[in-house]
């Protein structure tokens, strides 16, 4: 996403911090935890009713016994007693409540995260096209762990004060009604604060929330291309970027650290105290005319205190919510982007209205396309324009092109990386799409160009957590030509690669790819240019293990490297998203055009 679009989106968020669709996000979790918040909630209010019978007590202590001079050993014994199991019950009542609530919190987040992580795992890779890797990371990590503090705000700190608040407000109003509705003002001054702080500090609260996510990014490009940078002398350049930013962020957290000091707990704190002196001005003119007691003033100023705290904690929090809401603004644009495939019950509606059954199979790995086209989001045109070929069961097919003529496109299309339009792209007769994920997952095998190699062991970036037979792995690793290469090792299957496979060469990493894709034994296997940036000795390798798969599954194979699929069944070459050439290597050069030009510049490299 550009720093364009980020802004807008942030702004737009921070116009409805809770709109509906937010709230219900929110909710999700906790409505399936109705029962833990409704005891929570009753340990919060038996806690805040025992919290604030203490300066009640203390009242009766004052008025009742000890100025007139009452002090009888039993009665005081009794109020004392009293008084410190309500307040011994408060405490344990706390305990307990902010225990549930953290707990409620966390186990919030850990849904939420799971539900976005799984979210972007099903997504097309066209949202990699549009955010950077960590962007998302930091949607993933930081902004699920904002919302913590959002349930933490909202449950343990905002439901607990207001409940005390009303509490306190009721006892008030019981004891004495005019004192009470001096001491109430408090409130609405307090909200007036409350609204100015969120005017002037919500636009920096996003700023930083953007700027947070681009410094991740910024960090995990740098980190991605350290070699590329360091060799490149482009250090200090990217240090630089990074430093404005830094800067920018730093500017932005200082602006709502100057309004929250501004606004927040001083100015609450000083109208807490005007409030004090009006209560006392009052009670002075009461005692004058002889209508005064101690011990309301004591209850009275004991409940201000209290009043003004959970005031200031709401508004100290603030900060924190208003962060966590725009956090929540962009784990909804993630969640609210289309999965790469239908939902389960909409593709078994679809599959039952076509005759197909759940438990059908890609059996053959026969391709039908139908004016395939496709285009980029944002782009001006189509990557792909107007396909139409049909890819025969256990066919070879070459695709080759110059560079940016869609070749990676098509590949994803045909594994189903990205959706293509259901009439559009065939499989065994069925839309691509309908297609379960788990169907497509076993019947059809990629190779990338750059292969995805976990820091583990050979084994377990082989299997990937799938469960083979000894005997299925080691045909894995005949077939792939793996199996000189676990013998090399020192710990065989069991050793570790290490960070992105470093370990190994190119070629090898390769090798492992292709092992990796036939462990399901897929009916199509595709590679997206597997002989780039190998040596030629891999490349020979490579080669013969694709000839030895030839008519066992439909081998489709996007190459740079023209000799790699010069005894293709058929070679398509496209250029500018359109077929313009489509046959064998001997009939492609008996005819001018692209192909023949293309080798000749590939012999002459």
């Amino acid at each position: 996403m550009s720093h364009d679009a980020a802004t807008r989106h942030d702004t737009l968020s921070g116009t409805r911090l809770l709109s509906r669709r937010r709230l219900a996000l929110l909710w999700q979790p906790l409505g399936r935890r109705r029962a833990e918040v409704l005891r929570a909630l009753l340990i919060l209010i038996a806690a805040t009713v025992l919290d604030v019978l203490g300066p009640w007590l203390t009242q009766r202590y004052l008025d009742d016994y000890l100025i007139p001079g009452n002090l009888a050993p039993e009665a005081l014994a009794g109020l004392v007693a009293i008084y410190v199991i309500t307040q011994l019950g408060a405490a344990a009542g706390r305990y307990f409540q902010q225990l549930r609530f953290a707990r409620l919190a966390l186990a919030s987040v850990r849904d939420i995260r799971e539900r976005v992580f799984t979210h972007l795992l099903h997504q097309p890779l066209s949202t990699l096209d549009n955010i950077a890797a960590g962007e998302l990371v930091a949607r993933v990590t930081n902004d699920t762990e904002s919302l913590k503090e959002l349930y933490i705000g909202v449950l343990a700190t905002l439901i607990g004060n207001v409940v005390l608040l009303i509490g306190i407000l009721s006892a008030m109003a019981l004891m004495d009604g005019t004192l009470a509705m001096i001491a109430t003002a408090l409130v609405p001054l307090s909200i007036g604060m409350i609204w100015l702080y969120q005017r002037f500090s919500g636009r920096a609260a996003r700023e930083v929330r953007r700027l947070r996510a681009l410094q991740n990014a910024r960090i995990a490009e740098a980190i991605g291309g350290m070699s590329v940078l360091q060799a490149s002398d482009q250090t200090e350049r990217f240090s630089r970027r990074y430093h404005h930013l830094n800067v920018s962020q730093y500017q932005a957290r200082m602006h709502t650290v100057r309004v929250s000091g501004l606004l927040l707990r001083s100015a609450i704190d000083l109208m807490a105290m005007l409030i004090t002196l009006s209560l006392v001005a009052v009670f002075g003119l009461r005692e004058l005319g002889g209508g005064a007691e101690l011990g309301v003033l004591y209850a009275f100023i004991a409940w201000l205190g209290r009043i003004s705290e959970p005031l200031i904690q709401i508004t100290q929090r603030l900060q924190v919510f208003q962060s966590a809401l725009v956090a929540t603004g962009r784990l909804e644009e993630v969640l609210d982007r289309p999965r790469e495939t239908p939902e389960p019950d909409t593709r078994a509606a679809k599959a039952a209205t076509s005759g197909h059954t759940d438990n059908a199979v890609i059996a053959s790995g026969h391709y039908q396309l139908e004016q395939l086209t496709f285009r980029h989001q944002g782009a001006e045109g189509p990557a792909l324009n107007r396909l139409t070929l049909a890819i025969e069961s256990g066919e070879f097919l070459g695709v080759v092109g110059p560079t940016g003529s869609g070749k990676s496109t098509l590949l994803d299309l045909l594994s189903g990386q990205r959706p293509a339009p259901a009439s559009q792209l065939l499989l065994d007769g069925r839309p691509l799409m309908e297609w379960s994920a788990q169907q497509r997952a076993t019947a059809i095998a990629v190779v990338p160009q750059e292969p995805f190699i976990r820091a583990t062991t050979l084994r377990d970036n082989l299997l990937l957590g799938r469960e083979i037979s000894q005997q299925h792995l080691s045909r894995v690793l005949h077939k792939a030509h793996l199996a000189p290469l676990v013998d090399s090792l020192p710990l065989g299957l069991d050793t570790l690669l290490g960070e992105r496979g470093l370990s190994l060469s190119t070629g090898e990493r390769q090798l492992l790819a292709l092992g990796r894709a036939l462990v399901t034994t897929p009916r199509v296997l595709l590679l997206d240019e597997a002989t780039a940036s190998i040596d030629s000795h891999t490349e020979a390798l490579l080669q013969q293990a694709l000839h030895e798969l030839r008519g066992e599954v439909t081998l489709i194979v996007v190459a740079h490297r023209l000799a790699t699929v010069r005894d293709a069944d058929r070679l398509l070459v496209l250029e500018q998203g359109r077929i313009t050439q489509l046959g064998s290597h001997d009939a492609l050069m008996a005819e001018p055009g692209l192909y023949r030009r293309l080798w000749r510049e590939d012999i002459a490299h």
